[in-house]
């Protein structure tokens, strides 16, 4: 057959393909209208939740921490940057790579998508209410990871803080802001935010796992001083903001009724009907 008298079958073809991806973006924009509408109504319905943002006393808490290892530590460390033991190296760059965002945030964001583009109408309604309990989990951890994340990012090429690696050749407090300079983005890790935020994630999804998630998470902070990558103060510094800015979404998310609820003094819990461990349930809605 001539390869002309193909051309109304690939026709047919690339419009099937237009139809469907039209059909998605409109579902797109028609699922994410829903979840605007949805906010809202939760919004109003949770007006009176008794939210607090507890944060002055944390802040002036960790501000003094971070002074506090600037004098005694940053320095010290500057000098002994190349005197690790070579296992407690090796370890520490088998396990850093853990505070990189892209393994969270990839198949979160691709969850998060997809739900967005299904056809939530023709699902059944536990089907729906099982898979929009994931969804919301899914897009807390995402954005408590990408927004500290962006927010580091921003800090550290603002304050342009000068890495380990150069401690020979200027110091442990050089500064060179808004270079855009590898060099000079030490301040606060990236690496030890994303830490901060997962831990604290964990924690508050599992409470019992509260005091063994902040451990591994200070630990994972510290591979990037033991690897020469940051200094003490640039990893605390990190990992509070991470972790300060999980239990900010959660207080946002508690707000609207979703994933969160607030308890009598106002801190965020996981509601009961979101349990990981067992989404069948409708109380605490």
């Amino acid at each position: 057959m001539p390869p002309m008298d193909r051309t109304p079958e690939k026709s047919r073809r690339f419009e099937g393909l237009g139809h469907s991806g039209s059909g998605l973006a409109g579902r797109f924009r028609a699922n994410t209208a829903a979840t605007r509408s949805l906010l809202h109504r939760r919004r109003t319905r949770n007006r009176d939740a008794h939210a607090r943002i507890h944060g002055w006393r944390y802040f002036f808490l960790v501000a003094m921490v971070i002074l506090l290892s600037m004098v005694v530590l940053d320095a010290p460390i500057g000098y002994f940057r190349q005197s690790w033991p070579e296992g407690l190296i090796e370890t520490a760059k088998a396990v850093t790579n853990v505070g990189k965002s892209g393994w969270i945030l990839v198949p979160t964001g691709l969850f998060l998508l997809a739900c967005y583009l299904l056809d939530w109408p023709s699902l059944k309604a536990r089907t729906r209410r099982i898979v929009a309990k994931w969804m919301a989990l899914a897009a807390y951890v995402f954005l408590s990871v990408a927004v500290s994340g962006l927010v580091a990012m921003l800090l550290k090429h603002g304050i342009g803080r000068v890495r380990p690696t150069q401690f020979d050749d200027f110091g442990a407090f050089a500064f060179q802001p808004f270079s855009l300079d590898f060099y000079f983005a030490s301040f606060p890790s990236g690496h030890s935010t994303t830490a901060g935020a997962l831990f604290a994630a964990i924690a508050l999804f599992f409470p019992i796992l509260r005091f063994p998630a902040i451990v591994l998470g200070v630990w994972l902070g510290f591979s990037r001083v033991i690897v020469g990558a940051h200094y003490p103060s640039d990893v605390i510094a990190g990992f509070a903001l991470g972790a300060w800015y999980a239990y900010f979404q959660a207080m946002i998310f508690a707000r609207h009724g979703i994933v969160f609820r607030c308890n009598g003094d106002g801190w965020p819990v996981l509601r009961r009907d979101y349990a990981l461990l067992s989404l069948r349930g409708r109380r605490g809605s």
